[in-house]
């Protein structure tokens, strides 16, 4: 009777770990048209979106690389890890001068290289969680170009 309990309690764990398994996803974000002259001082800052109504507010999760001698060819490659299953969309920018924010002109328009999931673009604005959204899968490489 001990091996029966014993082999389902092993059953029942693995099955919990499968489980969690299937719900994060590991992606590759290669980030292209950094500002070459400010790597060494800058930071790429990344948030991960997966809902329309915390979009550019409320990030499930982010991350900040420091940019250095391998970015100077105004590429950045980042895994990002264990984002949540479902549709996600992500925000980038170049903190230039390391101010921890998203400089904006006066019209609100950014004064730092920034870009979003699917390369989208917005009319008089930011583009919308829809547009950015993408579905990971593993092993995918996504691009996304500043501008």
């Amino acid at each position: 009777m001990f091996r029966p309990a014993l082999l389902s309690a092993l059953i029942a764990a693995c099955l919990s770990l499968a489980g969690t398994a299937a719900r994060a996803v590991d992606l590759t974000l290669e980030v292209e048209g950094l500002d070459v002259n400010a790597v060494g001082k800058s930071s790429l800052m990344i948030g991960v979106f997966n809902a329309a109504g915390d979009w550019l507010r409320k990030p499930v999760t982010g991350q900040q690389v420091a940019l250095g001698d391998d970015a100077r060819s105004g590429r950045q490659r980042v895994v990002l890890k264990n984002l949540p299953k479902g549709a996600v969309a992500l925000s980038i920018y170049q903190d230039v001068n390391a101010n921890g924010k998203l400089d904006q002109g006066q019209m609100g328009i950014p004064l730092e290289p920034y870009g979003f999931t699917n390369d989208a673009v917005g009319n008089f604005g930011p583009p919308t969680f829809e547009q950015c959204a993408i579905e990971p899968k593993a092993g995918q490489v996504v691009r996304v170009r500043l501008h």
